[in-house]
């Protein structure tokens, strides 16, 4: 009968001991379990900050490389232009670029090579009808004509009663140094005519070049009265002659005459 009571209270004491062990282990695994999961978050955070940091400092970089073509290749210099903002917009990063007082959205690819004066949505309900143009100039909603000039309703500029042709650009912008020997071409037909300010590297006359464009070169305002900011390479250098000849004839009256007389039926207003 005692060694009944006595294996009862071993296998009692055995049995205790088997759920104390049970317990102890479950409390070091759901221990585990937590630790594992602080050192996962920990981790992440760490991992995330980093990513934040680097995200910072790789979009300083894209903002400094961006900010140095424009003022060198697109304003050559002209004007100064600096990015108030930077961030993220879909697939693309989006800046905020600020040129004298004005402002404008502009975009570049998340690699930095590639830069996006202006991207159009797809997906925006605004039509272009219902869109007003946007310039720098104090003109809107102008006309086009011929040479993708806009035509302003501005009376003709002049400098000692000519009409004053202004040609902005850049020796780094390779648009310029297409469209410079085309103007300079033309108006040598034109000789004391019209008063022409060439300003290459130059900051003169950035009055006109902010009224006309919005930084962008080259540009080309003909008598304050035709307009256009790009070159004429798309339609070759014979049309491009053509236009500036026939648009210039406008402002001096058809004269000289026998420059004028072959493009009088080119169009324009």
């Amino acid at each position: 009968m005692e060694e009944e009571k006595i294996n009862t209270a071993i296998d009692n004491n055995a049995s205790d001991n088997s759920g104390s062990n049970k317990k102890v282990k479950l409390l070091i695994v759901v221990g585990g379990v937590i630790l594992a999961l602080i050192i996962v978050g920990v981790s992440m955070f760490l991992l995330k900050e980093k990513r934040a940091k680097e995200e910072i400092a790789y979009s300083q970089k894209i903002k400094e490389k961006a900010i140095n073509y424009i003022n060198k290749n697109v304003l050559g210099e002209k004007a100064t232009a600096e990015i108030t903002n930077i961030s993220k917009d879909r697939d693309l990063y989006k800046i905020k670029l600020k040129i004298q007082a004005n402002e404008y959205d502009s975009y570049i690819s998340k690699d930095g090579s590639l830069l996006f004066p202006q991207v159009v949505d797809l997906n925006a309900s605004t039509t272009p009808e219902e869109k007003p143009d946007a310039k720098a100039g104090e003109n809107t909603n102008e006309k086009s004509t011929i040479g993708d000039f806009k035509v302003t309703k501005n009376e003709v500029c002049q400098e000692n009663g000519k009409p004053i042709i202004y040609f902005f650009g850049s020796t780094g912008c390779p648009h310029c140094v297409w469209e410079k020997p085309v103007v300079e071409k033309v108006l040598n037909n034109f000789k004391d005519l019209v008063s022409f300010h060439k300003n290459i590297d130059s900051q003169k006359d950035m009055d006109v070049f902010l009224k006309y464009s919005e930084g962008g070169i080259p540009a080309l305002v003909l008598g304050c009265k035709y307009y256009r900011v790009g070159s004429g390479e798309q339609s070759g250098e014979e049309n491009e002659t053509k236009n500036l000849t026939a648009l210039i004839c406008k402002l001096t009256n058809n004269q000289p005459s026998a420059i004028c007389e072959p493009v009088k039926d080119l169009g324009g207003e």
